[in-house]
């Protein structure tokens, strides 16, 4: 799974039933662009080698200042704001059984839908210690 969160508490969450690649990296990069049609982002995101590759390089480069990166500090969850989504997600289906993938699959996709439905909580994951700089 992949998502991201803004601080107005929006969620975008992607989900497949494989590995990410760099391709569907730019997928999803152009999936928040289209909702952010008219605003410059910034994307703060971890150092992970799919996020520094040479199709995510390629698709900036043709968007000069339309995306802007700032890569969180190597090894530091605690600063994600997209870790506290695991995380509830985590917690809302613990000492659950699922029969199969689309079992699971649809009981992550309604807890998702839950967060869609409370913007207040997802804002709320922006006000950690840890967190707070990004909207300070």
């Amino acid at each position: 799974m992949i998502a991201a969160i803004a601080p107005n508490g929006r969620i975008y969450v992607a989900g497949q039933d494989q590995s990410f690649t760099s391709e569907d990296i730019v997928w999803f990069l152009k999936k928040l662009c289209g909702r952010y049609r008219k605003r410059d982002m910034i994307v703060i995101w971890d150092g992970a080698a799919i996020h520094r590759s040479e199709v995510v390089k390629a698709f900036l480069k043709e968007r000069p200042g339309r995306i802007h990166l700032e890569r969180l500090p190597a090894y530091s969850p605690q600063l994600n704001p997209v870790e506290l989504v695991w995380s509830q997600l985590k917690r809302s289906l613990k000492n659950q059984v699922f029969a199969d993938l689309e079992d699971l699959t649809i009981a992550v996709m309604d807890r998702v839908k839950c967060l869609e439905r409370d913007p207040k909580l997802v804002q709320a994951f922006f006000s950690k210690k840890e967190i707070a700089f990004m909207t300070d």
